[in-house]
């Protein structure tokens, strides 16, 4: 689903809800998307590229503070989470 996809059924969900916090959920949805994707591929511990020693994946930080920005934003989202 495209970006323009994703803020048109957040309009049709949330009328009454102005479009800078429509916008902002898009983009924590986005960042919250990829995150999950790095560390499905990569695991929640990965190897620190110069020493190779073990560390935890940085992209559970991003998805957890998207995750957290989210849920206060009080967004009806509708199908969005779905695959």
């Amino acid at each position: 689903m495209t970006r323009e996809e994703m803020l048109e059924k957040l309009r049709a969900l949330n009328p009454t809800t102005t479009e800078m916090v429509l916008v902002m959920y898009v983009d924590c949805f986005e960042d919250y998307a990829s995150a999950q994707a790095n560390i499905a591929e990569h695991g929640a511990i990965v190897s620190h590229p110069k020493t190779g020693g073990p560390l935890p994946n940085p992209y559970v930080t991003i998805r957890d503070r998207a995750a957290k920005t989210l849920r206060g934003l009080r967004v009806r989202a509708g199908d969005l989470w779905d695959k």
